[in-house]
């Protein structure tokens, strides 16, 4: 057959997705517990962690449930990321009115969605469609086949194992100042072993599919663990340097309960800081900076959960959608998943992404059709187009029901992301609408909300943002894709094989992700095939008018990764010789993303001595003063943060002041600039050992030119902080 012969249609019966009425009960007794939890107003650990997961878990399970999504962890995903969202509308309504009460709020919050998954638990007890415990095993029993005891004996033990070794050589690595290899040489041997041990069972986990799934499974997220999570644990405090700023955000909110649009564009789009302000206050966490290290494999997790639900809509089953995931999870190199509003975005994107592809995707219209058949013509497909009508009959399945939720979730994911990252909802605008001229999301009227969110928010800002910022940097893609980034690396051999470790990395996914496409569109899958292609290009609108900072390109890679990952693994997708290419493209981006990302931590460093110097000064620093800082010291790390953006020029670096000087400062240079910046306010400056290593390491000033500087100070001022290697001189200044 020849992809001139006329379109195939393939037709599927559709069948009843059973469900059980044990997670919506469990969520209900999850909640009311949580609910009793803030009623007696205990505190604790445990009570802090029952009142997190019932408002990470039960909102969202109440909301998605008539969706009716069979996947397990990508529906698993799909609740937290909804509760998420919940939390967060909950969240605006209250620092957008200036009623802060976030206890009372999670209490509502909590018992409302309790009621509904009850109400959910009951319904499904009593219909004929809930899944029989009879039913359950004897599934289990059906599939004993796809692995073995002794399997599951070597590989959890391996794996174990590992995990034992990885911990220990974690616990061995250093948490102080690191060289300009990064993590790269200060991480132990054992650590290597172990994660190496980790690496092995999930490759070996992937390729031989007789491994038990929940084996696979498990061993796919303890590699996101281990790659993730040890530049964090290795850490003595939260990384990178700038989270100080989210994390000062985030506190202010909780210490005013409200936002004010005056002082940042954080403030202006607070969604993601108004959520974690919301879940610390109903947790009892005051210290904003506390979670912080976890979030980033947290991210990591729901992320690589979202694409594996997503993978197995476009057509990858079992152990490749599992890899898929891991191919993300290992291409996903670009440093965003950490507390920050974008990371939240991108996890809410991908949410969406879900829901739409798997509720509300229908046939192709004639156009599609077309497009689909020329493609098919160009790639000489072996076989006709397939016109998939999985989308159509699983929602004749769900009812008109999932529908409607589908649509009132994928509007609710958007609105939350227009008020939270200024660019995440036009990525989504960019891949959603030209998928509904094409018939292939409906109903067509969708896209209105969808469209018009990001815009209507966007509107009442546009002037501090055309201000600030602007709004374009000129619609000259190819320059906004190639503009430099500030940089805080110290150039070096090190530095430059990790920017081409990275351009490999992105390469190699990249080509393997067209030869998937090209294997799909010749297999007859050319509808799945030119849907992943879009998913992967569209994120390009980001560099169409804007750079970014330089930062725009990295977007780009960052939303075309999940796309690039599913296309690549269906390019190996199958038996023999594509297992072994299948292992070596797990093993390959897996150790370009350790390279690449453990050289780069030392720039994503910040010493402890230097954040607790930064939140005794936060205390004392006023609107009028002004600080000096030797190198990147994180100077806004609390709730008074805003005392420090008062004026220009408050704020400066000794980087900063070469631009004004670049002969090199002296004493009377740093005088001179003390005196143009005073507005009546003392004059603090900041010296450490740490920075100034970098400053001297990256040529900005010389060790002795530092030294001068801070003897300067001494006479004029008076030394009120010496701890850690940071001192803290206070220069006073007469109104």
């Amino acid at each position: 057959m020849t992809a001139t012969t006329p379109t195939r249609v393939v037709l599927g019966q559709a069948e009843r997705v059973r469900r059980s009425p044990v997670p919506t009960l469990a969520a209900a007794v999850l909640a009311f517990a949580a609910t009793a939890v803030l009623l007696t107003g205990t505190t604790g650990a445990v009570q802090s962690a029952v009142v997190l997961t019932a408002l990470l878990v039960v909102p969202g399970t109440a909301v998605v449930r008539p969706l009716r999504l069979t996947e397990p962890i990508g529906r698993a995903a799909l609740v937290v990321v909804t509760s998420a969202a919940v939390d967060t509308v909950v969240a605006l309504a209250m620092v957008w009115t200036g009623h802060w009460t976030p206890v009372p709020a999670a209490g509502l919050v909590l018992v409302v969605s309790g009621w509904a998954s009850l109400a959910h638990g009951i319904t499904t007890a009593r219909s004929t469609d809930r899944v029989s415990l009879r039913r359950t095993v004897g599934a289990a029993w059906a599939a004993r086949r796809e692995g073995t005891v002794l399997r599951l004996a070597v590989g959890g033990g391996a794996l174990v194992a590992g995990v034992a070794t990885w911990a220990v050589g974690t616990a061995q690595t250093t948490t102080g100042v690191l060289g300009e290899w990064g993590l790269l040489t200060a991480v132990t041997p054992t650590w290597w072993v172990g994660a190496g041990a980790v690496l092995a069972v999930t490759v070996v986990a992937l390729v031989d599919r007789r491994f038990p799934a929940a084996l696979r499974v498990a061993a796919a997220a303890v590699l996101v663990v281990v790659v993730y999570g040890t530049a964090n644990l290795t850490a003595a405090e939260p990384r990178p340097p700038w989270v100080f700023k989210h994390v000062a955000v985030t506190a202010y909110i909780q210490q005013h309960g409200a936002v004010d649009p005056a002082i940042d564009i954080y403030n202006r789009w607070p969604g993601f800081f108004a959520v974690s302000a919301f879940l610390g206050s109903a947790t009892s966490t005051a210290d904003a900076l506390a979670p912080v290290r976890f979030v980033e494999v947290a991210f990591a997790l729901v992320d690589a959960a979202l694409v594996l639900g997503i993978a197995r809509i476009l057509g990858l089953r079992g152990r490749w959608a599992v890899t898929a995931a891991v191919v993300f999870s290992a291409a996903n190199w670009v440093g965003q998943d950490y507390y920050s509003p974008q990371a939240f975005a991108f996890a809410l994107f991908l949410a969406v992404v879900l829901v739409v592809l798997t509720v509300l995707r229908r046939s192709p219209n004639a156009l599609g059709r077309g497009i689909v058949g020329v493609a098919s013509r160009l790639l000489r497909a072996r076989r006709a187009p397939i016109v998939p009508t999985a989308g159509v009959v699983g929602a004749a399945s769900r009812g008109g029901t999932a529908t409607v939720t589908a649509v009132v979730l994928v509007v609710l994911l958007q609105a939350v992301i227009s008020v939270s990252h200024q660019l995440t909802p036009y990525v989504l605008v960019a891949a959603f609408v030209p998928l509904v001229a094409v018939g292939v999301v409906r109903p067509w009227w969708t896209a209105v909300p969808v469209t018009a969110a990001p815009l209507l928010f966007l509107l009442p800002n546009l002037d501090y943002v055309q201000e600030k910022f602007g709004l374009v940097t000129g619609f000259d893609p190819l320059s906004n894709a190639t503009a430099a980034t500030t940089s805080i690396a110290i150039p070096s051999l090190a530095t430059t094989l990790q920017s081409r470790g990275v351009l490999v990395l992105t390469a190699l996914v990249a080509i393997v992700a067209l030869v998937g496409v090209v294997r799909m569109v010749r297999a007859g899958h050319g509808h799945r095939a030119l849907l992943v292609l879009w998913l992967a290009a569209s994120p390009a609108v980001l560099v169409l008018g804007q750079s970014y900072g330089g930062e725009g390109r990295l977007r780009v890679v960052l939303f075309s990764a999940p796309f690039l990952a599913i296309a690549a693994v269906h390019a190996v997708h199958g038996r023999r010789v594509r297992l072994v290419a299948t292992a070596a493209l797990v093993v390959v981006t897996t150790l370009l993303f350790l390279t690449t990302t453990f050289q780069a931590e030392q720039s994503n460093r910040t010493p402890a001595g230097e954040v607790a110097a930064a939140r005794w000064l936060d205390t004392r620093f006023t609107d009028d003063d002004t600080l000096t800082t030797v190198g990147s010291f994180p100077a806004i790390v609390g709730a008074d943060y805003p005392a420090y953006l008062q004026r220009w020029g408050q704020v400066q670096s000794l980087e900063d002041l070469t631009e004004w000087y670049p002969r090199g400062i002296s004493p009377s240079d740093l005088d001179e600039s003390l005196a143009d910046r005073a507005h009546g306010g003392d004059a603090w400056l900041v010296f450490s050992d740490a920075e100034r290593a970098e400053v001297v390491g990256r040529g900005t000033a010389t060790g002795p030119e530092v030294d001068a500087l801070e003897r300067a100070a001494a006479r004029q001022g008076t030394l009120r902080y010496d701890r850690d290697g940071v001192r803290v001189y206070e220069v006073a200044r007469g109104a």
